[in-house]
């Protein structure tokens, strides 16, 4: 099988334009982590046969040519992480068979083409780190039923959650976090793969008691891993399904929201938690004692909340390393002083 791989770098070089002249056979083209420059020759377009194109991770730049999408046998496009820019624009479309479509971490603008949402190949999907705004069509997830990773995070995208996300059943990860996006989180029990959910850093919500209904179906996602609600607008108190969530959860982060009411013991029972943040909300009462349980916890922000009482004891057996980051700034009303001293001497460890 025909094929270009440069295992290893190579530094300070182009592609030459004519060179795909003379490979017009090449299936599989992978030039990634080089240091190569400049502009994705329009040549490209010749190979008629390529099916994997990995160009990610060199400093590329100027617009992706649009021979490109005349590539239809296309099945893997990776172009993450150099400097591309531009739109992309609705000829995409014609790549009937792609199933991996990876642009993160370049400048690319304007919205994401309709098309793209009615490529029911595709289940790798990733935008992330870009400059796309607009919002998600209420259908889109009614074509792309494939899909099994849907990254867009770090852009300028806006809109409610489509409702179609119940037919992405083979979903794994869901990533939009960093953007504008608003409104109700619908159910998502019916992603019974999902792994990585990722919602912070949006305008989800509205600080109304049913906000965080939609954890309730998560109960049905048994793989959940890491649950990432921080920084939105979610109110209410915590559902008393939140205690029955994935025993495979790592993390849980619902910080800076509008929480109010107690902390369920319940979160006491995810074992292998190694990162709870529930600061800068509106929680009372105590610090639960179950909290000794996490014996891999790495992380615990507590802070700029209501709670009051002593830090229980049993906490300090689940800290183990001294790279852990406890943060309790303004959590409570009394404090013994070995308990300060043991956690003013932890470093502090930054957010994942």
């Amino acid at each position: 099988m025909p094929l270009v791989s440069t295992p290893y770098p190579i530094w300070s070089m182009y592609l030459f334009h004519a060179s795909f002249l003379f490979y017009v056979y090449l299936v599989h083209v992978n030039v990634s982590s080089n240091n190569l420059h400049g502009k994705i020759p329009i040549e490209i377009g010749s190979l008629r046969k390529l099916e994997k194109l990995n160009l990610f991770t060199n400093n590329f730049s100027g617009q992706i040519p649009p021979t490109m999408w005349n590539i239809s046998s296309l099945d893997v496009l990776s172009l993450a992480y150099n400097n591309l820019e531009g739109n992309l624009p609705e000829e995409m479309g014609q790549l009937r068979n792609l199933s991996v479509f990876a642009v993160p971490g370049n400048k690319l603008s304007g919205t994401l083409p309709a098309s793209l949402y009615n490529m029911s190949s595709l289940f790798f999907i990733t935008a992330a780190e870009n400059q796309f705004h607009g919002s998600l069509p209420a259908n889109m997830f009614s074509t792309l039923t494939n899909l099994q990773v849907f990254g867009i995070g770090a852009n300028q995208m806006s809109g409610p959650i489509p409702t179609s996300i119940t037919n992405a059943s083979l979903l794994q990860v869901f990533d939009i976090g960093v953007n504008s996006f608003v409104g109700q989180v619908p159910s998502l029990g019916m992603l019974k793969h999902l792994h990585w959910l990722n919602l912070n850093y949006n305008n989800l919500g509205n600080g109304s008691d049913n906000d965080l209904d939609f954890t309730t179906s998560l109960v049905n996602c048994t793989k959940l891993e890491n649950l990432i609600l921080s920084t939105n607008k979610f109110g209410g108190p915590l559902p008393n399904s939140i205690g029955n969530l994935s025993s495979q959860l790592i993390r849980l982060y619902l910080g800076d929201n509008q929480i109010y009411g107690t902390i369920p013991e319940s979160i006491g029972n995810y074992i292998n938690l190694i990162a709870l943040v529930l600061e800068y909300n509106q929680f009372t009462g105590t610090v639960p004692n179950t909290f000794g349980k996490l014996h891999k916890l790495q992380l615990l922000g507590l802070g700029i909340n209501q709670l009051s009482g002593q830090i229980p004891s049993s906490l300090a057996c689940s800290v183990e390393s001294p790279r852990e980051r406890i943060n309790m700034r303004d959590v409570i009303r009394e404090l013994n002083v070995t308990r300060k001293a043991f956690l003013c001497g932890l470093v502090n460890v930054e957010y994942c």
